[in-house]
């Protein structure tokens, strides 16, 4: 799209065709005056040119040179409400004058209004396709069609534009959203293979679109195309083995496949290059989850030592410091420790139930039930009672109170959840 302002030259080319029509209670309105206004637009004298062509529309309303020109210089001096009327008063006067209708189109799009300035666009593509049938246009236009819900008018368009770039992203991402909507995943596969090959997008954008599809798949979608997914997860990764969000999604894929002899590889590599990379946020993700890795397999020593390397970067991070935690109690191990961990997670996050019963219970082991106890009752508002292992607890800190009836009560809810697998 052209902007507000045209070249000088084209600026009084203009002024001199449309001058003849301007009219004044039915006479010639003076030409030389209009030429004025525009030559004072020109020059970036914004104020001068509004009051000229204001004069001339309070004496001739009906004129649409005179409403377009007053528009541009209300425009200019960010008299945004009144440059809309004008302009769109030129447009009902001349609906097919394309430089009235850009004029119009700048606007909404310089004040964000997206549907609007497709509108605009959809016009212009109708009234001169030559010069407006490209692929940012047609991008904006298919946009506002799936914004409508008109999906297969806004797929036509995306395709248009590809026609003309096969490697416009925007288009390219609006149509995988068309066909991911319409759960058309064959085309949508490929779409996603060519967006992701794309060497004009940015290496985060692609992890980022994977990532967000991999967030709201269910079971159904990955039994049927996991395997199409993790071949374009490989692809991200193998294009991009620097970027920090290509690593986050082989890691996520190497876990989702269940692939645990890789899960701590690719934690370290996700570590390695998030350290370079400045990237605080997955460098402490890799070490945790490398630290929930090697738990579960056996090797705390080496889980601990992930979980203190990622303590060192983010003192704050909840997960790493109830985990940490936890796990130290379950060893019955420097639980002090342990509890300055966990005190602080609960300082971080309050109403965390998992973390709440993390604090009461290392209390409990540490020989003090009775401050332990306020702990759980929070606990249980905030969704301890769906969880077998807190309801557990609770009961044997109730019963070590001396409250055995509650004890046997909660004892009991306990069981019911383990029965049900919760």
């Amino acid at each position: 799209m052209c902007g507000m302002r045209k070249p000088t030259v084209l600026l009084y080319v203009s002024a001199v065709l449309l001058a003849s029509s301007v009219s004044v209670s039915g006479q010639e309105a003076d030409a030389g005056h209009f030429l004025r206004g525009v030559t004072s637009y020109s020059q970036g004298r914004y104020d001068a040119a509004a009051v000229i062509f204001s004069d001339l529309h309070r004496l001739a309303p009906e004129d649409d040179a005179v409403s377009y020109y007053l528009g541009l210089s209300e425009f200019a001096l960010g008299q945004v409400d009144s440059s809309e009327a004008h302009l769109r008063l030129a447009v009902s006067q001349d609906s097919t004058n394309v430089w009235y209708l850009e004029a119009l189109a700048s606007l909404y799009s310089a004040g964000g209004d997206r549907s609007s300035f497709a509108a605009i666009c959809e016009r212009l593509l109708e009234l001169n396709p030559k010069f407006y049938n490209n692929p940012y246009t047609l991008t904006v236009v298919g946009d506002e069609m799936m914004n409508r819900r008109a999906d297969a008018r806004a797929l036509e368009y995306y395709e248009r534009a590809l026609d003309l770039d096969p490697d416009y992203a925007p288009a390219q991402l609006g149509k995988l959203e068309i066909l991911r909507f319409q759960g058309n995943f064959p085309p949508f596969f490929l779409t996603l293979d060519r967006f992701v090959r794309n060497g004009l997008v940015r290496d985060d954008i692609k992890s980022q679109y994977i990532g967000s599809l991999i967030d709201n798949m269910d079971s159904r979608f990955y039994w049927v195309w996991g395997e199409q997914l993790g071949k374009l997860v490989d692809v991200c990764y193998g294009l991009a083995p620097d970027d920090p969000g290509a690593n986050l999604l082989k890691l996520r894929m190497t876990i989702i496949e269940n692939k645990q002899d890789s899960v701590i590889y690719m934690c370290d590599r996700l570590a390695d290059v998030s350290r370079r990379a400045g990237d605080k946020e997955n460098l402490v993700l890799a070490l945790s989850t490398a630290g929930d890795m090697s738990h579960q397999l056996g090797d705390k020593r080496e889980a601990y030592r992930y979980y203190e390397a990622a303590l060192e970067v983010d003192p704050d991070c909840t997960a790493v410091l109830n985990n940490y935690a936890y796990y130290l109690s379950e060893e019955r191990k420097s639980l002090r420790k342990a509890l300055r961990m966990s005190r602080r997670s609960i300082e971080l996050e309050p109403d965390n139930a998992t973390y709440l019963d993390t604090c009461g219970w290392i209390l409990y082991l540490l020989g003090r039930p009775k401050e332990a106890k306020p702990l759980f009752k929070h606990a249980m508002i905030y969704g301890g009672k769906d969880s077998s292992v807190v309801l557990e607890h609770y009961s044997i800190v109730l019963d070590a109170l001396g409250e055995r009836d509650l004890s046997i009560y909660y004892s009991s809810l306990a069981e019911q959840k383990k029965s049900t697998g919760q």
